[in-house]
């Protein structure tokens, strides 16, 4: 008995250290966006995405290269060979640049679709960053339900020894049964078991706090309330329709691939590109300058595909289908999020039920128990009668704790559903990473100043996109 309780006194007394520095959620909230491996990852996917605008609009942009040749020629000056044989060499290098001037509208859809893929990867970025938070949030409130639990189980004991002895101490005096002191060495043992067993989900759930957040939890206290919350399930359904990062990216991926429609419908279409080289052609040995001589060449090039092979309505209609199917799966988005809305809504409203009721039972459960043990000391209450007291009262602790826990999700789930689970609404005081800024850095990398000319006139009898 005595090396039990000095186990569970070591255990408590590690479990109420001081932590090197207390925390907040926000202060969890901030270290977890700043440097979750995961919304990094994504941060960084969303750069290499950014970078298919540019190549998109390399249709409007020249290319240029340059050849070079070296060649030996060596073979008989008859066909009976008796005139013997003979040798050449010549080399040649040339540079070639090639302007597009209409695409037939291929690189205008080809710009759009790429930039609705980088606006539906926005929206999946910000998907992965609620999914952060969603995960440091809940590991904060597990650890703030699992401290609570600590320290109720750590003041039954402490209760239920204090019973124990009492109730040994009137067997001595007759005025207990054996049955009294038996019962009150059982149910202290249960709570010396869930003492133990409560230290443990701490441990586990303060090392699901490091995993989410990089650093150890401190001595945690969660918020009533989150930034942020809809005042109404009304305006909760308005900010999903609007701001839910899933339906979003689902309308601007049904945007890219009508785009990619029109830009397989551009396939049918003329071409025109002009076209120049400079180049020098002459021996390469004996190696002279003054024997080279130099080549120009200019060229404007028509060029009027035809679909002989019916690969070009294939894909037209390929990407009708595509299209079709990205414009029912908004609809199956817009379903889902309407149901997610309504029960994070539902488990909202419950959970501050649950808590207002819990505070009440738990208030009656003191009362109740104080009585009992008052009544216990004139002997008006029985062993039994106490300890069912104190069982009502810790049932009604824990389940206060668990209610304050899931309030809490209920909350983070309504923001979630509704788009405003973000580091803009969760965190005021922290500075946005906003993925905007990499596209405006790198959207005009390499444009000619005649881009705009180019752009406009493949613009002129492009194909439509079906709207």
């Amino acid at each position: 008995m005595n090396a039990r309780r000095a186990l569970i006194a070591v255990l408590a007394t590690t479990a109420l250290a001081p932590p090197a520095a207390s925390e907040t959620l926000q202060d969890a909230l901030a270290a977890a966006y700043r440097s979750n491996p995961s919304l990094q990852g994504q941060r960084l996917q969303q750069r290499a995405l950014d970078e298919t605008y540019v190549q998109a609009r390399a249709g409007w942009r020249p290319n240029a290269q340059v050849s070079a040749q070296a060649q030996y020629d060596r073979g008989p000056n008859s066909t009976d060979f008796s005139q013997g044989f003979s040798a050449s060499n010549s080399g040649s290098a040339a540079l070639t640049v090639s302007q597009p001037l209409y695409t037939g509208g291929r690189t205008t859809w080809a710009v759009r679709a790429a930039e609705a893929s980088v606006m539906a990867g926005r929206q999946d970025l910000r998907g992965v960053e609620a999914d952060v938070l969603m995960s440091v949030i809940q590991a904060c409130a597990d650890v703030v339900r699992d401290q609570q639990i600590l320290v109720i189980r750590q003041a039954d004991v402490a209760t239920l020894e204090r019973q124990e002895a009492e109730s040994a101490a009137r067997y001595r005096l007759g005025q207990a049964t054996r049955t009294d002191v038996a019962q009150a060495d059982a149910q202290l043992e249960a709570a010396h078991a869930s003492l133990a067993a409560a230290q443990g989900q701490l441990e586990i759930s303060r090392a699901e706090f490091q995993a989410a957040v990089g650093e150890k939890p401190g001595e945690l206290a969660a918020p009533d309330q989150l930034p942020g919350l809809p005042a109404s399930v009304d305006e909760a359904f308005e900010l999903a329709e609007a701001a839910n990062p899933a339906l979003q990216q689902s309308r601007y991926k049904e945007a890219s691939s009508r785009a990619q429609v029109a830009e397989a419908k551009a396939a049918w279409f003329p071409q025109v590109a002009v076209q120049g080289s400079y180049g020098a052609l002459g021996p390469v040995a004996p190696f002279q300058t003054r024997d080279y001589g130099a080549q120009a060449t200019a060229a404007l090039t028509l060029t009027l595909p035809l679909d002989v092979a019916g690969v070009t309505g294939s894909q037209v209609r390929q990407a009708a289908a595509q299209n079709g199917s990205d414009a029912m799966q908004i609809e199956v988005v817009r379903r889902q999020v309407v149901l997610a809305v309504a029960q994070a809504w539902s488990q909202l409203l419950a959970g501050n039920a649950e808590v207002k009721a819990g505070e009440a039972q738990t208030a009656a459960a003191q009362i109740a128990l104080k009585g009992a043990q008052a009544e216990y000391g004139f002997g008006l209450r029985t062993t039994l009668d106490v300890l069912i007291s104190d069982e009502n009262l810790i049932d009604a602790q824990l389940a206060l704790a668990q209610s304050r826990h899931d309030a809490l999700m209920a909350q983070a789930a309504v923001l979630a559903a509704s788009g405003r689970l973000d580091a803009r609404h969760l965190l005021p005081a922290e500075p946005i990473i906003d993925p905007a800024r990499n596209f405006d850095r790198v959207k005009n990398a390499g444009a000619p100043p005649w881009e705009g000319v180019v752009s406009a006139l493949d613009g002129i009898a492009a194909p439509g996109d079906g709207r």
